[in-house]
């Protein structure tokens, strides 16, 4: 099991990795362990509270993606990026066939010329990752429509 993060959050930003300023997007925040927590004491939240305006500790998971006083700019600039990212991990292209070609395998067992069962590698063809990426961008694009 591993160990709960927290996420230091003073006027309603996060506080980023290395204590280095501050941010209202949580991807970009830095996480800490509860023992640096409580050195700096720093109360600990079980809730965001965004009025709260004196620091204090909220785990992880319990932070909202984007705090209230986040700039709504570079909340969707940030958007754009993570979807435009997602839409290059799912076309197919030279970058796309490199990352994943070769990636994906599964054994297959046969019988080799002494009559013993054995368990060999099969890669999955470079199309077949291609029909798997195809489907995921339909399903998305769907999932989207009915939304």
């Amino acid at each position: 099991m591993s160990e709960t993060l927290y996420v230091l959050i003073k006027r309603d930003l996060f506080e980023c990795p290395k204590h280095l300023g501050y941010t209202g997007i949580k991807e970009l925040a830095g996480a800490w362990p509860l023992s640096l927590v409580e050195s700096q004491t720093v109360p600990v939240k079980d809730k965001y509270e965004p009025k709260y305006k004196d620091s204090y500790a909220l785990p992880f998971d319990l932070a909202p993606a984007f705090t209230r006083a986040c700039f709504h700019d570079l909340a969707i600039a940030h958007l754009q990026k993570k979807v435009a990212a997602f839409e290059e991990a799912v076309t197919p292209s030279g970058n796309t066939k490199y990352a994943y070609h070769g990636e994906f395998k599964f054994n297959q067992i046969g019988v080799d010329e002494d009559g013993e069962e054995r368990s060999y590698p099969v890669y999955v063809p470079w199309t077949t990752v291609k029909e798997i990426m195809a489907a995921i961008s339909v399903r998305a694009k769907t999932s989207i429509g009915a939304a």
